[in-house]
């Protein structure tokens, strides 16, 4: 004769599926969550000159009122390779094109360059630590609203205007120390 031990389990098994049960009847029924509302798109500079492309210009607002930075995004349509050679600004006649290098210290360094390259079928963009325009001796002080006309000039000869506004810092403020001294970098 066999003799039957009860399973501890049994009774709880159905308890449990129908548990389940519920748990997904009420996750099916539920009405989606409402995405949050997207903050709306900030306005940046663009514009086009032939096969050359400008988008995402800014400024953010200068920390020192004397020196401000331009950061954008050139592409090139082209099937030959551009560069930026040369920049003017309405808020300032000194300017500059600049990169930002790693030294072997791991320190970051800024230093003036002749041009920027644009490959062919490609976009540079002008960030925070690389290439970005540097603009010197502002004589007004720049606030947020308002806007600079920054002018690009290309190794093809092309050249663009682009209305640039000056926007809140989105992030950590960047090093710009030794800007101050107009004669540090040229």
């Amino acid at each position: 004769m066999r003799t039957r031990t009860a399973n501890p389990f049994a009774p709880r098994l159905p308890l449990a599926a129908a548990l389940a049960l519920a748990l997904l009847a009420t996750s099916c029924a539920s009405e989606p969550e409402a995405p949050e509302p997207v903050a709306a798109a900030v306005e940046r500079g663009s514009a086009q000159s032939e096969e050359l492309l400008i988008e995402d210009a800014w400024m953010p607002e200068p920390a020192n009122p004397e020196v401000g930075v331009v950061y954008l995004a050139v592409t090139n349509t082209a099937a030959t390779a551009d560069a930026v050679t040369g920049v003017r600004t309405s808020a300032s006649p000194d300017a500059d094109l600049c990169n930002t290098e790693t030294t072997d210290s791991g320190a970051g360094m800024m230093r003036v360059v002749d041009e920027i390259p644009v490959p062919a079928g490609g976009t540079t963009t002008f960030v925070d630590g690389g290439y970005h325009v540097m603009v010197n001796d502002i004589p007004e002080p720049l606030e947020v609203g308002d806007t600079v006309t920054v002018t690009l000039t290309f190794a093809s000869g092309s050249e663009a205007d682009v209305e640039v506004p000056v926007q809140e810092m989105t992030g950590p403020a960047p090093d710009h120390s030794g800007h101050d001294d107009h004669d540090a970098h040229h």
